[in-house]
């Protein structure tokens, strides 16, 4: 353990542009009942890191600064606190904290036992921080969203980001058809991951083709009641997008439609992560990264999650 009772921490300012971003001294967040403290290696960037420094969510994460940030990590268990049972000091974990606060991109983080799980084996800490909100995301849209299954035709909207390209391995897993929207120069690194049909967002029509049981969009261009003609009789449009439209969306079709929209709000949830890890070790899912910034280029990460053009994760590296 450290011989301090701070660390270093990335941490919001205020609300407003990469700048806002610092390095700062904030104390160590020893952990109360049922949590760990987590020395931590690794941690990831996410579309909801930026918009939560924009302000997009300032509703949930308040007007209190600074702000903590970051939500995927991996790393160590540094120290227990009581009531954790099955958790020993020094073994290797990954997982994600659940809610708006963040706090991952710190050299420790206090998490709940049910947000981690042991990390998974021939992964170095830097790949299994990329691995667990994309992975849980693709997971619970495609499983308790869409309810795929082994013959089933689905679509994904933004296939080659951190969701979309943990979606391709997962729908290809469950045995799956795959068509995958994507820049056309991404197109044979998305077969490599299991699509059967990639289409050119520019240029291509996703009409073309079988009509779709489960249509995932990542990336959030693609409205319900736009995708709602290439729906199977029975066929889910799932959304990460937290608006409006979404939602009524969402009610709309509850009652009065057989072609359903659904929105994904991952959640951080131990069997989830469990079931990540085994798909690793059997060789059938892996992180992809697209590149790895130090906690001192935090802003950095976040210019280049922001460019909408990034293949995987952005991890920093804590050490």
């Amino acid at each position: 353990m450290t011989s301090t009772s701070h660390m270093k921490a990335a941490t919001i300012s205020n609300y407003g542009p990469p700048e806002v971003l610092a390095i700062r001294d904030v104390p160590i967040p020893w952990p109360q009942a049922n949590k760990v403290l987590v020395r931590v290696h690794a941690a990831a960037i996410n579309p909801k890191d930026t918009f939560i420094r924009k302000g997009r969510f300032k509703r949930f994460t308040g007007r209190h600064f600074p702000l903590m940030t970051g939500f995927d990590f991996s790393g160590e268990v540094a120290a227990v606190g009581p009531g954790v049972m099955d958790t020993t000091v020094g073994e290797s974990i990954y997982g994600m904290l659940d809610g708006w606060q963040g706090g991952a991109c710190a050299e420790f983080a206090a998490v709940g036992t049910g947000h981690f799980f042991k990390k998974p084996e021939g992964l170095s800490f830097d790949e299994a921080a990329a691995l667990p909100l994309v992975s849980l995301t693709a997971l619970q849209a495609l499983c308790n969203c869409g309810g795929i299954g082994s013959g089933m035709q689905v679509c994904i909207n933004g296939a080659s980001g951190g969701v979309g390209s943990m979606a391709v391995q997962i729908a290809k897993i469950m045995g799956a058809g795959i068509t995958a929207v994507s820049s056309r120069q991404n197109h044979d690194f998305l077969k490599g991951l299991g699509a059967d049909h990639c289409i050119d967002y520019r240029h291509g029509d996703i009409a073309l083709g079988h009509p779709f049981d489960i249509f995932f969009d990542v990336f959030g261009n693609r409205p319900f009641r736009s995708v709602k003609p290439i729906l199977s009789h029975r066929g889910v449009w799932v959304s990460t997008v937290i608006q409006p439209h979404v939602f009524l969306s969402v009610v709309l079709t509850r009652f009065f439609s057989r072609r359903k929209a659904k929105l994904v709000v991952v959640k951080s949830v131990r069997d989830d992560l469990e079931q990540v890890r085994r798909w690793v070790a059997a060789g059938l899912l892996r992180p992809i990264i697209h590149d790895v910034f130090p906690l001192e280029k935090i802003r950095e990460a976040h210019v280049q999650q922001e460019t909408k053009h990034t293949r995987g994760k952005i991890v920093i590296h804590i050490g």
